[in-house]
């Protein structure tokens, strides 16, 4: 028992330690490797949403998409690009996480119908963290970076 202790204790302090860690400095190039894998990654996962129709599938296809988005975020979090691209990856981090939960209502409009759950997307299309995650991609291309499919989103 004394062992499982420490162990336990062991994976909680690297726990800890590991959520406040820095993020890691990338060079340009590196950066926009991980904004194309990442826009594929979205476009792919984004063109899973409406294949499925009935409630189950829409909205897992809906909360895959979900996931995407939230681990895109944390990848745009965990990386310091160069200074001129700093402040458009946070937006573009940010937006992820928000439009992330902008799609919860999305899910929820399904459950009524099809049609609801269209004019829930119709909102999220036009959402304030679409319009910053555009604006963020539209900067970056602005500052020289190819940021591949993730000028499609």
């Amino acid at each position: 028992m004394n062992r499982a202790f420490v162990i336990l204790l062991a994976v909680v302090a690297l726990v800890a330690t590991s959520c406040g860690s820095k993020p890691k400095a990338v060079t340009k190039a590196q950066y926009e490797a991980e904004l194309q894998t990442l826009g594929h990654d979205l476009t792919q996962a984004g063109s899973a949403i409406g294949k499925h129709i009935d409630i189950a599938g829409f909205n897992q296809d809906i909360s895959d998409f979900q996931d995407h988005l939230r681990r895109a975020a944390q990848d745009l979090h965990g990386v310091k690009p160069p200074a001129n691209a700093q402040a458009a990856n946070k937006r573009l981090a940010d937006s992820f996480d928000e439009l992330a939960d902008d799609f919860e209502p999305v899910k929820e409009a399904r459950r009524k119908s099809i049609v609801e759950a269209g004019k829930a997307a119709d909102i999220v299309r036009k959402s304030a963290a679409v319009k910053a995650g555009r604006a963020a991609i539209k900067d970056l291309k602005a500052s020289g970076y190819d940021v591949g499919a993730m000028g499609s989103l």
